[in-house]
């Protein structure tokens, strides 16, 4: 992927990441949910180590033309 695609994707995916803490802010304190609960955060850390790396494979691209 280009830097564009790089940003895109991390952009998507922090979006992604706001509304499962929404969600998980609204629920947490439902004993109904905590399973829920457990597997949002779960979700979220999956999430941001995918942006972790994303990060760094932007950090990568050359942003320079080439001649």
């Amino acid at each position: 992927m280009n830097g564009m695609e790089w940003m895109d994707f991390i952009r998507r995916t922090e979006d992604k990441m706001h509304h499962l803490h929404r969600a998980i802010d609204e629920i947490c304190n439902k004993p109904d949910y905590q399973e829920s609960v457990t597997a949002l955060t779960e979700i979220l850390r999956d999430y941001q180590t995918l942006v972790e790396k994303a990060k760094d494979e932007l950090r990568d691209v050359n942003l320079e033309e080439e001649h």
